[in-house]
Order: C-alpha cells, then structure tokens, then sequence
C-alpha cells in the first residue's frame, strides 16, 4: 500500500470517526490524516482519541492539499464534496446514499471517467465475512438463478446513538441510505440492477421524525428476481437478514445480532453453516471495505460497486418516494 497518500475526512460523527479507525487499522500514521467538523468537541476527540488533527471549515482543508477525500456528513452534502475532489481531480470515498437528489450526477461520473478517478460508495454489507460467504454460494453453479430475494432491517431508532437525542441527529435522508446501501448490497450479490419497484411508507407516530417509520419495497430486478425490502426503525429485538431462494435451494444471513449463513440445497437435503470466527464485530466488515478501497487507490481499479449503480440506485430512491406518494408501480431507467 501507498502510504504517502493524505486523507482528508469531512464530517467527524459516528461514521467520520469510524472511517479514521479504518485508516488507522489499515496502518496509515495519523500525521496522514486530517479531519473537518465545526463542532470544537468532535475535534478534540480526534486529536484525544485518534492524535488525529483537524480543521472547522473546509477551505483550511482543502490547502491542507489532500490526496483522498473521505465524505461523511449528512447525505444533503455529500454530492458538493464529491464534486469537489473530482474537480481537482482527486480520488474520494462517499457514504452511501452519493446524494439525496439527482442534481450533479451527471457531472460526477464524466469526471471520474476522464480522470480515471477512483470514486467509491460505503455499502460495507458485502465485505462482512458471512455475507462473502453468501456471494460464494450465490456463484456456485450447483445453486441456480436466483428467484427471489428478501431482506427485513428493523433497528429502533434511539439505539441508532444512545449518546445523544434522536430527535437531534436524524432525518429522513439516513431510511433512504439504509434503503440505498440494501440496493447496493442487492446488486453486489447477485450483479443486476432493479428495474421497477412498488413501494408503500408509513409514519406509526411511534416517533418524533419528519417521514416514515416503516417502509416496504416490492421490486424486480433486469434478470427477473423478484425483491422485497422490508424496514423499520421501530424494533427494539434487532433485525437484519436475508433469505435468497433458487429453484435448487435458499440461502439464510443473518447480520445481526448474530451473524451467520447458511445453504440449503436440494439434492444434498441438508444445511451448510458458516459463522464468523471467535472476536468478529460488524466493525471489521467497515476494516476489510476500507482495505479494499486503499486496493482500489494502488491498482487504479473501478471500485466493486461502480458509480454509474449509485447513481441508478438514487433514481430508485427516487421511485421509492413517487410510489409511496401515488401508490403506483415505477419502472426505473439506468
């Protein structure tokens, strides 16, 4: 790995910081690493926690004269961040959802592809060792297409941060990224995209939030596999898992709280299970996703999950708000 390389981070909360424990995981010295935030408390936990220096605005950032840039702010931001680096022609690192409207996108992939930028999406889902399992099976002829593909997330919103208020952190941006990194995960393990959905929200009143609290997504992707998305911020009892079926067998995840998978194939009549070894943490999938983007940055490879999806995943998020408003199927362009 290069590691002469300076990483600029914006944004400095729960993602931010994880993103300079990836770096620093990764073996890159903290005099490498720079972050920006405007509240002087988070700033003072990066140099305390991390010996991580830091600006309050970008400007002072940006002389700082970065080689990466790291886009962890709210998602309203992150298409202007991403602009920026593809500009001046610098690779960059964006959470998932790239943006919360289409404004820009254009720009953005005619950058990168003529200055062969290395532009990555966060979906690190697809990097957790269960999930690389799954994909396994998913390629393993014995398996067949895939027919349909189920997915239900629910995480109760004030164990999102138990360290301050939900009402101060949240807004409706944060379901649609949940939405937009299962959209990611989606197209990772099975390379397709969807190509129309049906999709119905709700706000119970369980919550103080603008938005919904629950939603569901009735999908099919461009090789026929029928999807359903089912979220909610509601559920105390974490959720989060999957269940692909083929004509030939299923495949069982579960993310959390205990990770596994497992296979069943018709022909043998029997279940193969895997677990993570002893000491894995959902963290090390967030590890594992950075070495590969630090990979990417080396070998100047297209990152695994290609712009050109985040940006068809926003008009799906998109799709996502017109069908829940008018209760009608959208098919979705590329």
């Amino acid at each position: 790995m290069n590691k002469s390389r300076r990483f600029l981070i914006i944004g400095g909360g729960s993602m931010g910081k994880r993103r300079i424990r990836c770096l620093q995981a990764h073996g890159v010295p903290a005099k490498d690493i720079r972050l920006i935030d405007r509240r002087a408390d988070r700033r003072a936990e990066s140099r305390e926690r991390y010996a991580v220096e830091s600006f309050d605005d970008f400007a002072s950032g940006w002389a700082w004269n970065p080689d990466v840039l790291i886009v962890s702010t709210p998602t309203k931001q992150h298409m202007r961040y991403c602009l920026e680096a593809a500009r001046a022609r610098k690779d960059f690192f964006c959470e998932i959802a790239l943006s919360d409207s289409l404004d820009g996108a254009d720009e953005l992939i005619t950058l990168v592809d003529k200055h062969g930028l290395v532009a990555a999406l966060g979906i690190n889902n697809p990097c957790h060792t269960v999930m690389r399992q799954a994909k396994a099976w998913l390629l393993d002829e014995s398996f067949g297409a895939p027919l349909t593909y189920q997915m239900a997330f629910g995480n109760y919103l004030p164990n999102w941060h138990p360290w301050e208020a939900y009402q101060d952190f949240y807004d409706e941006t944060q379901i649609m990224g949940v939405i937009a990194q299962e959209l990611g995960t989606l197209y990772t393990l099975l390379r397709t995209q969807v190509c129309e959905l049906y999709a119905q929200s709700r706000h119970s009143g369980a919550l103080e939030i603008e938005g919904p609290d629950n939603l569901q997504i009735l999908a099919r992707t461009a090789t026929g596999t029928a999807v359903t998305l089912q979220l909610d911020l509601l559920q105390d009892q974490q959720v989060y898992e999957y269940r692909i079926v083929s004509a030939r067998g299923v495949i069982e995840v579960k993310l959390l709280p205990e990770a596994g998978a497992r296979r069943y194939l018709n022909t043998a009549g029997q279940f193969d299970e895997m677990f993570p070894p002893a000491g894995y943490t959902f963290e090390q999938a967030y590890i594992d996703e950075f070495g590969g983007f630090l990979e990417a940055l080396d070998s100047r490879q297209e990152w695994y999950h290609p712009l050109r999806d985040g940006v068809q995943i926003l008009r799906c998020l998109d799709a996502v708000k017109s069908s829940s408003r008018d209760g009608q199927l959208v098919e979705i362009g590329e």
